[in-house]
């Protein structure tokens, strides 16, 4: 099997078929330790978005709306004024969420974010995140070395701008929830880059909607914090292009071929 793969894209759309692309031409259609680099995770190509739900519809799956939804709600981030505000509302509404689909008995990512489990009881690392940016970022504004661009992969008992999502104690499924096991910000001249640890990815499936929650979430953070959102890169352990079909590849490689020329 292939290993360390490396796929870059302008927009989170051309990111997600070019890792497609190149996985689905790899023996099996798979890899270890694939890297996704995405310049502008603001930027979106409708086109992409339509053949990637096109593509789940056609193989019964959830679109990529709803694999978005249970890292990051976007729509409700967007009518709630801050983190913690918005942590009381999502809790508010988790148990219906678990009630409606089974799928999120054991939890849902946006729950690991604003409500995580320590010793020392619940934690909204979302807003613990936009707290240690904004520190970070009004340090560099009267300091003469500037802002600490790593000070935040620290020890397990402090948290700062990095989201852990696996809780090792609970889960000891070898298989399902939860595959994004980190999340982490790096604070750079103003500018906040993010990367998301996958321990496996199934690309056709949760790919694309994984993408495009990583990119909102980076977004809104740096919203919150007033900064402004850098790159993102995912990093998946293992990666496959799921329930393979040629002619699914070769839409995305006409279109990436047919804007080049454009």
């Amino acid at each position: 099997m292939r290993t360390t793969l490396v796929i870059e894209g302008v927009s989170l759309s051309e990111a997600w078929a070019r890792t497609v692309i190149e996985l689905a031409a790899q023996d099996k259609h798979r890899a270890c330790h694939v890297i996704t680099r995405i310049a502008d995770p603001a930027r979106e190509d409708a086109r992409i978005r339509e053949m990637a739900d096109g593509i789940l519809a056609e193989r019964g799956l959830d679109p990529v709306s709803t694999v978005a939804n249970t890292l990051f709600p976007e729509a409700m981030a967007r009518s709630t004024p801050d983190p913690e505000a918005l942590r009381k509302r999502y809790l508010e509404l988790l148990p219906m969420l678990k009630h409606l689909d089974s799928d999120n008995s054991r939890g849902t990512y946006f729950e690991r974010l604003v409500n995580y489990e320590t010793p020392g009881g619940h934690l909204n690392q979302l807003a613990e995140v936009v707290r240690r940016l904004k520190q970070e970022s009004a340090v560099a504004a009267t300091s003469t070395t500037g802002a600490k661009h790593a000070r935040y992969e620290v020890g397990m008992e402090q948290l700062s701008a990095s989201l852990p999502v696996l809780e090792a104690e609970h889960d000891t499924n070898p298989i399902g929830f939860p595959c994004l096991t980190l999340l982490s910000f790096q604070l750079d001249d103003g500018r906040v880059h993010a990367i998301a640890h996958y321990r496996s990815q199934y690309l056709f499936q949760r790919g694309y909607g994984n993408y495009l929650a990583v990119c909102r979430l980076l977004c809104y953070v740096c919203e919150q914090a007033n900064l402004a959102p850098g790159e993102v890169t995912i990093v998946a352990g293992y990666a496959q292009v799921d329930r393979h079909r040629k002619s699914s590849v070769q839409v995305l490689e006409n279109h990436l071929s047919t804007d080049q020329l454009m």
